[in-house]
């Protein structure tokens, strides 16, 4: 199973939390879609023969374009490689975008699956995050795309913000559940270099989330949306059953994918690269017909272990019996005891050669994946 991934760097607004490649108030979507298919066709020369079961439309703000101009990208991925019978096909979309006018047609293009940016249901959190839309539109953005035909609907929440609280919190999740969504997706606020929140924490305008706050709040959500019918199926994703996604599954068993886009990562068998995070340097390499590659890497044994490690903590759990077999490596004679150790603790469960984290557990990701890895 194969995934194809595409970076729209474009938004209305930069949020103060972001620090993915975009450009705010950039309105040369035609050129680009037209480098874009530039790329696509240069995959296509290689990878033509592979099977793909997903495509993801992200960014920036996919959105932003209108409805021919997401048929043209998906005309040609169609027109360019080999898609399985059904594949899973989703569009992030943001509040104050899109309508049921714009869904319908998105939906009518061969998009089945929405992802929407709500991150909160609460007006101060909204402002407080620079999003452009309010409470009332993430709840409008919802009911739009149910009534637009999508049975597939996930949106994204931020948790850890310094305007919020436990009560405001379940308000939100709360909020959430009365839809007849699929997933959710729960992030912690983080705050990453060079962004506007990275500055109003140097000059002191606000104060990060206390950690014992925010493993309250994380451990909140995680027995919230469980008790209310969802899966856990990674530390941030939540399900109902059989609506897992697809495309991030690929991401974290390490299957193949191709990422076009400026900044876009790749991942096949075992190597990675990704692309030249300007635009135009992206025009550039295309425009003499080469891939818009910046650099690459060949992960080596030990950094695949401590990958699949890493991953396998956050998704279903870490399959020993299989990494043993695939490496010709014991790997749980070593780490019984730490295992052991985890077990009487509550952090994890093993059975059947399987190391799985408790909710418990998962609040010290990073820490056990340190004792664990090689």
């Amino acid at each position: 199973m194969a995934g194809i991934y595409i970076h729209i760097p474009f938004c209305q607004r930069k949020c103060v939390y972001c620090d993915f490649y975009s450009l705010a108030d950039n309105k040369d979507f035609d050129i680009f879609i037209s480098f874009l298919l530039k790329e696509i066709n240069l995959y296509s020369e290689k990878y033509r023969d592979e099977n793909f079961s997903t495509i993801y439309l992200g960014g920036g703000t996919p959105s932003i374009l209108d409805q021919s101009q997401v048929e043209t990208i998906l005309k040609e991925i169609n027109k360019s490689f080999q898609l399985s019978t059904s594949p899973e096909v989703t569009i992030e979309v943001n509040p104050g975008t899109v309508n049921e006018k714009k869904l319908k047609a998105y939906r009518n293009s061969g998009i089945n699956r929405i992802s929407i940016g709500v991150q909160s249901f609460m007006d101060e959190d909204l402002k407080f995050l620079n999003r452009i839309h309010n409470s009332e539109e993430a709840r409008k953005c919802i009911i739009d795309a149910l009534n637009a035909g999508f049975e597939n609907v996930s949106i994204d929440l931020i948790y850890a913000l310094p305007t919020q609280t436990i009560s405001t919190l379940e308000n939100n999740l709360t909020q959430a559940i009365s839809y007849p969504l699929k997933h959710i997706s729960a992030y912690s606020l983080i705050i990453e270099q060079n962004t506007p929140l990275a500055s109003m924490v140097r000059e002191s305008k606000i104060k990060p989330v206390p950690e014992e706050l925010e493993a309250m709040m994380m451990e909140f959500v995680i027995n919230f949306l469980t008790q209310n019918g969802f899966k856990q199926y990674e530390v941030s994703n939540f399900a109902k059953s059989g609506y897992e996604s697809k495309h991030n599954l690929n991401y974290w068993n390490h299957s193949n994918y191709i990422g076009c886009g400026p900044s876009a990562h790749s991942f096949w068998n075992w190597k990675r690269w990704w692309n030249v995070d300007t635009i135009f340097s992206y025009y550039s390499r295309l425009n003499n017909n080469l891939l818009p590659v910046a650099d690459s890497e060949e992960l080596t044994e030990t950094q695949i272990i401590n990958e699949m490690l890493f991953l396998g903590l956050r998704n279903g759990g870490i399959d020993f019996k299989k990494m043993n077999k695939m490496f010709n490596k014991d790997f749980i004679k070593p780490n019984i005891e730490e295992i052991n150790k985890l077990v009487e603790d509550n952090f994890a469960t093993f059975e059947q050669n399987i190391l799985r984290l408790t909710t418990k557990g998962y609040l010290i990701t990073d820490e056990i994946v340190s004792k664990l890895a090689i």
